[in-house]
């Protein structure tokens, strides 16, 4: 219920009021000084609590399902979106690592400067003349 409360702080009014109205209607508190008269549930939850008695307990009830319908309902939009969205977003992640491994020198087709360790390879049929270590 606490994260129902961080993301919809009027939910958890809802069911606030609908929790007291349906405990507190229909009671009557002893007096605190005694030899008045009783106090009715009805006076508690609308002048100590501030809870409005114009409708009933049941509405409360309906408008938390109502706001826990929406929330799946929303749920299962953003799931889908997510699912239709992902290939677009794999596709640009790609591009965009392959844009980023060609500028890399490590993968430059030609080399940038020449090395006596790494050698142009050539064709057995260019090499006849050279000196060769089958010979």
């Amino acid at each position: 219920m606490l994260t129902l409360y961080i993301f919809n702080p009027f939910l958890f009014e809802l069911q606030i009021q609908g929790a007291y109205k349906n405990d507190f209607l229909g009671l009557e508190f002893d007096p605190l000084i005694p030899g008045d008269p009783k106090i009715p549930g009805e006076f508690v939850i609308t002048r100590m609590f501030g809870i409005p008695l114009d409708y009933s307990k049941w509405w409360d009830l309906s408008a938390i399902y109502l706001i826990l319908v929406g929330y799946r309902i929303l749920f299962f939009i953003v799931l889908k979106l997510k699912e239709r969205a992902l290939p677009f977003v794999e596709d640009l992640y790609s591009k965009r690592t392959l844009h980023i491994l060609e500028k890399r020198p490590s993968f430059r087709k030609a080399p940038s400067f020449s090395s006596r360790r790494h050698q142009p390879l050539h064709s057995l049929s260019s090499q006849e003349g050279l000196s060769s270590p089958l010979n």
